[in-house]
């Protein structure tokens, strides 16, 4: 006997289909994670995607299978451990996907199966691809607050820059389903290395708790040839969840800035890289910017993205 579903479950087991039914790469075994959902579907799509991943286990990342909320996620300093803990539900999602019918509570289970698959692996691999691409952090608790917003803007940056790669078509299913956090912007420039340095700076600011009023303003007079593109960047920057910039990101950085420092300080024991000290006014950025362009090239390797909008012209490195 058939049931009525809820506008949220048809939007879930619609996107479910679009996702599902995109082809995969048997070639790309090697790199999928077994039971995570759409993995498969992901590392065909996406080169950023698949050269994110090649990163990660080149750093000897693993992928460790274990029931995992997203506030249990949010309550762990383990960011700096190549482990990337994942809940195995990809049989679960399909099984449900495919007789909904047999579920007594049909949005209770959409509930659950978001609820314990709210975490981009994306995301999470690229933290740790970060930490080894930065120099090294300061030891003092406002010089190691900066630097932790510094790396966590780099990977928003690199979220969106996948969400570009999708397009709209497919980044909106892909969010709300938790494989990215960031969807394609909704203008010309998407793609584009200005536009994404532009995001960068602006989540920078944000992060930094610079006034929200102000923020275009700060990125405007960082790069003030591209004052357009800019408030596109801005625009796509103050998009970021108020709960994560006011409330969830300050308070982990209250309680494990100290563990995250020596954790930190024991990744970079062996190596000579100086400390990014960075600048008390965010204003004064300049050629700490280069880092950002330095993660972009080394995540486009093997992909172009970020080098060129859709147009298929190259952009000129911005400079501060």
């Amino acid at each position: 006997m058939s049931k009525r579903i809820s506008k949220y479950v048809k939007q879930y087991l619609d996107d479910v289909a679009q996702i599902s039914s995109l082809k995969t790469v048997r070639s790309l075994q090697e790199l999928h994670v077994e039971e995570l959902p759409f993995d498969r579907q992901m590392l065909a799509l996406s080169p950023l995607y698949r050269a994110s991943r090649k990163h990660y286990l080149a750093l000897g990342g693993t992928f460790t299978k274990k029931i995992c909320s997203t506030l249990r996620s949010l309550s762990s300093d383990d960011i700096f451990k190549n482990e990337v803990e994942y809940s195995p539900a990809e049989s679960e999602v399909l099984w449900f996907a495919q007789n909904p019918e047999f579920v007594s509570d049909a949005d209770a289970e959409v509930l659950a199966l978001q609820r314990f698959n709210d975490i981009s692996i994306f995301h999470e691999q690229n933290h740790r691809v970060v930490w080894k691409l930065l120099p090294a952090a300061p030891a003092d608790k406002n010089g190691f607050r900066r630097f932790l917003n510094f790396a966590e803007s780099a990977v928003v940056t690199l979220d969106a820059a996948l969400g570009d790669e999708l397009g709209p078509e497919l980044s909106m299913p892909s969010l709300r389903l938790n494989l990215l956090y960031r969807p394609a912007g909704d203008f010309k420039t998407d793609g584009s290395r200005n536009h994404l340095i532009a995001f960068f700076c602006a989540t920078y600011f944000l992060l930094d708790r610079v006034h929200k009023i102000d923020i275009l303003k700060a990125v405007n007079y960082l790069f003030q040839e591209q004052k357009a593109l800019n408030r596109q960047a801005v625009a796509r920057a103050l998009e970021l969840n108020e709960s994560f910039t006011d409330v969830t990101n300050p308070q982990w950085q209250a309680l494990y800035w100290q563990k995250a420092a020596k954790k930190l300080q024991v990744l970079n024991k062996k190596s000579k890289k100086p400390v990014l000290l960075l600048p008390q006014d965010p204003l004064d950025l300049g050629a700490e910017l280069e880092l950002i362009h330095d993660i972009l090239d080394y995540f486009d390797q093997s992909h172009p993205l970020s080098q060129q909008g859709k147009s298929g012209k190259k952009d000129k490195k911005i400079r501060a």
